[in-house]
């Protein structure tokens, strides 16, 4: 039979264990799908502070390619206008007649591809994924390809390189304002 003192310190053993939570709130919280921007303490390199950095519609300042022979990227006289949404779809649509262009952006008036693009923050690359288009992806984009991103001021670079690590393309685009 238990006695009376050792019932009253398994319940007080037991009452203990059953402590509630932390009595403070949260330090900030804010719904999954609201585009508030953060503060840089909050998300510095984070997948949300990317999305926000991309997100919206860039012009096309500046396009090198490599030749088809390989080689270092050559100026390309081109105009064009990339589109991020929040959800991750991508939208690019470009004109170019320069000989230094790919074959298939000089055939017809206007490239324009849709796809996705998957942020790897740690890399700072993007990989596109599900590209559909106008013309041949695989001529224009090489959706295998893995591209670089960086950020400067009002600038996006996107660095396309293959798998030895070559840069193939470069290009860059200013926020639309």
């Amino acid at each position: 039979m238990v006695t009376r003192p050792l019932a009253a310190c398994a319940l007080a053993l037991t009452v203990a264990g059953c402590a509630p939570g932390p009595l403070t709130p949260p330090r900030s919280g804010r719904p999954m799908n609201n585009p508030v921007p953060l503060t840089s303490e909050e998300t510095t390199g984070s997948l949300e502070t990317t999305r926000q950095q991309l997100m919206g519609t860039w012009e096309l300042v500046e396009l090198k390619n490599a030749p088809p022979k390989g080689g270092a990227p050559v100026p390309v006289k081109a105009t064009g206008t990339l589109v991020y949404d929040q959800y991750g779809n991508l939208t690019i649509d470009a004109r170019s007649s320069d000989p230094n262009a790919p074959v298939a952006a000089r055939e017809v008036p206007r490239v324009s591809f849709k796809g996705r693009a998957v942020i790897d923050v740690v890399n700072h690359e993007l990989k596109l994924m599900d590209v559909t288009g106008n013309v041949n992806p695989d001529e224009v984009l090489a959706p295998e390809r893995r591209r670089r991103y960086a950020f400067e001021a009002d600038l996006l670079t996107l660095s396309s390189f293959d798998e030895k690590e070559v840069v193939t393309a470069v290009s860059t685009w200013r926020r639309a304002k």
